[in-house]
């Protein structure tokens, strides 16, 4: 392996391709623009970042912040930025850090602008989202609150009240292949369309973890030189603990002829896998199917029940079992 792919591997791609400026930020148009008039007008409000992980609510926050600041490369002062991730950090022993940040005037440059970036925020307990309210109430003009989440309903009514909230949304397609292909590009590595199609349908629009899958897949070929890499679909399938194609291609048949046994079979050789990735698989087929709708229905709905059960820690392979003997019972119409 060349030293020009171990230098590369080093470094932490969702790292090393995180924007830097609203500019690079791809897709959130409308979020990105009203930032980007915040910052020609040197005003800004406390912010509310609110969307699924990997939709660059972090990433947005720091760009708006070396923006507003315009940093020397890209390099924020520590007396300008406080983060910290709220659902780990943020108790009521930890508030007189926060406070000591937003209170202290230093004895230079006292007027600068300060920014407290709080990841998680959803996750605080309601009675110290209260004592924020009490700070933002008193902070100086030139501190500003980021507050990211993924539920805005968990945040209280007085905090709210108090920011500007925007929205982030996952990656629709356009963009994911356009960011994707970029990385791919950048690194010179080969990478058909079938792969890009994995990774997307893996991560939902998840670009962190769409980039950390994909690199981790690049990892896996350490004796390959990166312009000849052979990316094989099924192996983002596999390394993310879904079934690949042929398999579940196989898996369905199955279940269509009622052959519990042979399902059964391809069960038991499954190890390592995602259940709730496979109901998703599943689910995909039943969408494309032929089938009528008052069993796509009930097919969807046992799907649902059936998952439900594995989030409250049920037994993955009774769950299994009895998902597919259900599906069959359904599919043979003696259900």
């Amino acid at each position: 392996m060349d030293k020009k792919y171990k230098d590369l591997r080093d470094i932490p791609w969702v790292e090393k391709y995180r924007p830097k400026h609203l500019n690079d930020i791809i897709s959130q148009t409308l979020t990105v623009q009203s930032l980007r008039n915040f910052v020609e007008k040197k005003t800004l409000p406390h912010l509310i970042f609110a969307g699924p992980a990997g939709t660059g609510k972090t990433s947005t926050a720091r760009s708006l912040i070396n923006d507003f600041l315009q940093t020397e490369n890209n390099r924020i002062p520590q007396d300008c930025m406080l983060e910290k991730n709220a659902s780990d950090e943020v108790r009521m022993g930890k508030l007189d850090q926060i406070k000591n940040f937003v209170f202290h005037r230093g004895i230079t440059n006292a007027n600068h602008f300060k920014f407290v970036v709080l990841d998680e925020a959803d996750n605080i307990p309601k009675a110290v989202q209260s004592a924020f309210r009490r700070i933002i109430e008193m902070a100086p003009p030139n501190v500003k609150f980021i507050f990211m989440c993924n539920f805005v309903e968990k945040i209280i009514d007085p905090v709210l009240s108090r920011c500007a909230i925007f929205r982030f949304y996952p990656l629709p397609r356009a963009g994911f292949d356009q960011n994707m292909k970029s990385i791919a590009k950048n690194e010179k590595i080969k990478v058909s369309k079938n792969v890009f199609d994995a990774i997307y349908y893996i991560t939902l629009g998840d670009m962190r973890l769409a980039i950390n899958l994909f690199q981790m897949i690049v990892a896996l070929h350490e004796d390959e030189t990166l312009d000849s890499i052979p990316i094989n679909p099924d192996v983002v399938y596999e390394i993310s603990g879904y079934l690949p194609q042929k398999k579940l291609d196989d898996l369905y048949k199955y279940c269509e002829s009622l052959n519990y046994g042979e399902v059964l079979k391809i069960l038991n050789t499954l190890q390592g896998f995602s259940s709730r990735g496979l109901f998703r698989q599943i689910m995909s087929k039943v969408l494309s199917s032929e089938l009528n709708f008052p069993v796509r229905e009930r097919l969807l709905t046992i799907i649902a029940e059936y998952d439900y059960r594995l989030s409250l820690s049920a037994d993955p392979q009774i769950q299994i079992n009895g998902f597919f003997a259900n599906l069959i019972s359904i599919l043979g119409g003696t259900e």
